[in-house]
C-alpha cells in the first residue's frame, strides 16, 4: 500500500494500547507527526472510510468519524482501533473449499456463484484484508502431483496457497513488483471440501 489510501467501509471500536490510559489519539493524518485533533475513549464506536499505510511505516493506519460532526474524521493507528470491515458473511462449510491457519492468519479459500475466492484474516490486527478476492487455480504440471493450488492477486500483493488434500499447507504472502516473500508460514487445523476430498 505504502501510502496510497485504500478506501473502505465499516466499523471500528477504540482500545487503547496503554496500561495507564483509556484514551486514543486521533491525529489530523496518518502518522505520529500530524497533530493530535481529539481523544478518543477506549471502547468508542467509530465509522471507518479508508486505509493507508504512510512510505517507512510498519503500521496500517485508518480513516475514521469520530463525532456527529461533518469535520469529525481523523487517523488511527491499527493497535488502537478493532476493525470490523462491512463484507459478505462467511461462506457455509459446503461453499469453502479449504479453511486453515497459520502462526499469523486464517485463511479460507470459498466458491460463490461459480467463482472462487480468498479471504485472509490478520490473527494479530484482527483484520480480513484481502476480503473476496478472486482466485485462480494454478493447472497442474505433473499427471502424479496430487498438490493443489490457488494464487490471487491484490494491490502489489501476491497470496500463494499450495496443499495436498489430507496434507501439508504452504502459504505465502509476496511483493508483485519484485517477488520478495514477504510471508512464508505452513497451515495447520485445516477443513473444507477439496482438502478432505
Amino acid at each position: 500500500m505504502n501510502g496510497q489510501e485504500v478506501a473502505l467501509s465499516g466499523t471500528g471500536v477504540l482500545r487503547t494500547n496503554s496500561q495507564t490510559e483509556n484514551r486514543v489519539n486521533i491525529r489530523l493524518g496518518p502518522s505520529l507527526s500530524d497533530g493530535i485533533i481529539t481523544q478518543g475513549r477506549d471502547g468508542d464506536k467509530v465509522e471507518i472510510f479508508s486505509k493507508s499505510q504512510p512510505a517507512g511505516d510498519t503500521y496500517t493506519w485508518y480513516q475514521i468519524k469520530f463525532g456527529s460532526g461533518a469535520n469529525d474524521i481523523g487517523w488511527v493507528r491499527e493497535d488502537v482501533i478493532r476493525v470490523n470491515l462491512n463484507s459478505n458473511p462467511n461462506p457455509s462449510d459446503t461453499d469453502t473449499r479449504l479453511r486453515f491457519k497459520t502462526d499469523s492468519k486464517t485463511v479460507r479459500v470459498y466458491e460463490e456463484d461459480g467463482q472462487v475466492y480468498m479471504n485472509v484474516y490478520d490473527n494479530r490486527s484482527q483484520v480480513t484484508d484481502p476480503n473476496g478476492i478472486a482466485v485462480a487455480r494454478i493447472p497442474q504440471i505433473y499427471r502424479d502431483d496430487e498438490s493443489i493450488s490457488y494464487i490471487a492477486h491484490q494491490d502489489r500483493f501476491a497470496y500463494y496457497v499450495r496443499f495436498i488434500p489430507f496434507g501439508e499447507i504452504d502459504f505465502i504472502i509476496s511483493d508483485r513488483n519484485n517477488g520478495n516473500v514477504r510471508t512464508q508460514e505452513q497451515g495447520f487445523s485445516a477443513s473444507g471440501t477439496e482438502y478432505q476430498r
